[in-house]
């Protein structure tokens, strides 16, 4: 027996080493196999854990569970390396072409969202620049409406002082023309009428008839205008006692005021005063003279009924 072995032990050594080999290629191949699958279930899980790639490419993710799925039963029934290889292999591509659809649609996401902000930026600028045009417009149309009333009450101020620039023309052209009527004299105290002697007889304070009229036209001019007044002041000349002079001027100044009285005119509108000799517009050296110094003079007030007082 121990012959035998010994005869047939290089043989055994043989069959042994080749036994023990081709154990060791098969445990090699299924290592390898293994291992490609192991690397094919590790990125599969991996892309299934991740939501953007689960949300996108559910497709790709789909067909690399199907091909993983098909390596994983091949290893069980023992099958082919390379197929499962194979397999393995399909399921990590369509894992990585889910991954990259996954991150383009990401970045299209990104890009969509970035659009968006900047649509709605835009948006927002071109809402504020109509807001401000508007504003702007409104202003524009306020400025213009205070213009056109602006203008509007120019026009009127201007038709209004035009009017009243006619109305005071109007009213000074009548003044001027009851003015003319009464034939009064401008001078430094207001309007003077003077009523000669010849409207009294001698030595007497009785206004005769020619007088009386030429009150009349008086009378209807402080009428017309009732803010004005009048002093009423009686001279004579030299001839005769000073005292009877300065009564009969006195006398004849407020026969005059008792016209005007009669016919309608406030007494309060109605001063009077003789001066008797004094302030002569003329010589008494002469008849002529005389005469012109025997007057009754009315002074007619401005419109606010002032009378400036005599000084000479």
């Amino acid at each position: 027996m121990s012959k035998l072995l010994s005869k047939y032990s290089p043989f055994i050594l043989i069959s042994g080493l080749t036994v023990a080999a081709l154990a060791l290629s098969g445990c090699a191949h299924t290592m390898r196999a293994n291992a490609a699958l192991e690397e094919a279930q590790a990125v599969y899980r991996t892309a299934q854990e991740n939501p953007d790639v689960a949300r996108n490419a559910p497709l790709e993710l789909k067909k690399a569970g199907t091909a993983l799925n098909k390596a994983e039963q091949l290893l069980q029934q023992k099958g082919e390396t390379e197929e499962i290889e194979h397999q393995a292999y399909l399921a990590r591509q369509h894992v990585y072409i889910s991954e990259e659809i996954g991150k383009q649609k990401m970045a299209e996401a990104a890009l969509e969202q970035a659009s968006a902000e900047r649509n709605k930026v835009i948006l927002e600028a071109r809402t504020r620049e109509a807001k401000l045009a508007e504003q702007n417009a409104s202003k524009e149309k306020a400025a213009a409406l205070s213009a056109v009333a602006e203008a509007k009450a120019q026009r009127a101020a201007a038709e209004s002082a035009m009017a009243k620039a006619a109305a005071a023309n109007d009213k000074s052209s009548k003044l001027e023309q009851e003015i003319a009527k009464l034939k009064a004299i401008k001078a430094d105290r207001g309007l003077v009428i003077t009523l000669g002697d010849v409207v009294f007889d001698v030595n007497k304070a009785d206004l005769k008839a020619g007088g009386v009229s030429a009150l009349g036209k008086l009378e209807a001019f402080l009428k017309e205008y009732p803010t004005r007044r009048v002093m009423v002041e009686g001279f004579t000349d030299s001839t005769g006692e000073l005292e009877y002079n300065q009564a009969l001027s006195e006398r004849r100044a407020l026969a005059v005021r008792q016209v005007l009285q009669t016919n309608g005119i406030e007494s309060a509108r109605i001063d009077f005063k003789g001066y008797g000799e004094d302030f002569p517009v003329a010589t008494n050296e002469t008849a002529a003279g005389r005469q012109m110094n025997r007057r009754v003079e009315i002074i007619i007030s401005d419109e606010a009924g002032v009378i400036p007082a005599r000084t000479k």
